[in-house]
């Protein structure tokens, strides 16, 4: 006998004896309603624990017992497919498969267009590269000869230095040998001009007129005297004397100082001084008239002055 028979059995045993142990057990309850009506509290107490316990005994006995478990579990229902649902699945793989292609075709289509995008990028940027590193070169050259002409200017600025101090020291010369040289000169003014006048003869008996004790010597000592600039109507030009003696040069400019000669016929002697002279002179002048005001000797030698023999010097 197989132990699905076994079952069946025990399973129609149980269900035969089942209704025998119901109508005993319901007698048992009633004869002890009976009995417990006729007791005690106490008592009935005590009663009713045995009866309980002898209840959850009869319902032990009436509890079935447990299947035996089956070695292998049931085979699964196997779902029945139809061709429609097939068809279905078949189409719908077509279709993602499409999809695919069309999607790979268009990512193959921009891969190509961005290699092409990247390899004139690339192309690009090489020119840009060449042409930054011809200018790089062109800049290194130019930073070169800009070193180059730096240093040429270097050498020029230091030789214009150099060449400014000098022609300082010339200028400084060459006004000095001016101011020198013009020291044998007298200026005299107020001479009336003529018409194919002797200018020198006119300056000689001039001068012997201020110098009478050296009348013979005037004629050798002056060298040479003409009209100054170009003639002009109605004004008279003055003249410029070169004296051969700066001896006599200086008696006469001594003695016109103090000539009334010179004052009663509207002439006037003056020194032949240079032009940086004239400046120098004109700074000084406001200090020479204080101190001739104060009563102090004050005097000019070509551009210098002097107050109580002690030079003085334009302001800075």
């Amino acid at each position: 006998m197989g132990k699905s028979e076994k079952r069946k059995t025990k399973n129609a045993s149980q269900a035969t004896t089942s209704p025998a142990i119901k109508t005993n057990h319901e007698a048992l309850q009633a004869s002890n309603n009976l009995a417990t009506e006729n007791l005690h509290d106490y008592v009935k107490t005590d009663l009713q624990v045995d009866a309980i316990s002898d209840e959850f005994m009869l319902c032990e006995e009436e509890f079935p017992s447990l299947l035996d478990t089956p070695c292998k579990s049931p085979a699964a229902k196997q779902r029945k497919t139809n061709q429609s649902e097939i068809a279905d699945v078949l189409s719908q793989l077509g279709a993602l498969s499409q999809l695919i292609n069309t999607r790979s075709d268009s990512l193959e289509k921009i891969i190509g267009e961005n290699t092409r995008a990247i390899t004139n990028m690339k192309e690009v940027i090489n020119e840009n590269t060449k042409q930054i590193t011809s200018v790089k070169e062109a800049i290194e050259f130019m930073s070169e000869e800009v070193n180059c002409l730096k240093t040429k200017c270097g050498a020029v600025e230091s030789k214009m230095g150099k060449m400014e101090q000098t022609t300082s020291e010339q200028e400084r010369r060459l006004a000095h040998l001016e101011s020198y040289s013009r020291r044998w000169n007298l200026r005299i003014y107020g001479v009336p001009e003529k018409e194919r006048e002797d200018v020198r003869l006119q300056v000689i008996q001039l001068c012997q007129r201020l110098l009478p004790e050296d009348r013979d010597k005037l004629p050798n000592t002056i060298d040479i005297a003409h009209r100054l600039g170009r003639k002009q109507p109605n004004k008279t030009r003055g003249v410029i004397v070169q004296f051969a003696s700066r001896f006599y040069r200086d008696a006469v400019w001594r003695a016109a100082k103090e000539s009334t000669f010179l004052r009663e016929n509207g002439l006037k002697i003056s020194e032949d001084l240079s032009p940086a002279d004239k400046e120098r002179r004109n700074k000084l002048w406001p200090a020479v008239e204080k101190a001739r005001q104060n009563n102090k000797r004050a005097y000019f030698i070509g551009g210098r002055a002097f107050v109580e023999g002690i030079e003085i010097f334009p302001p800075a």
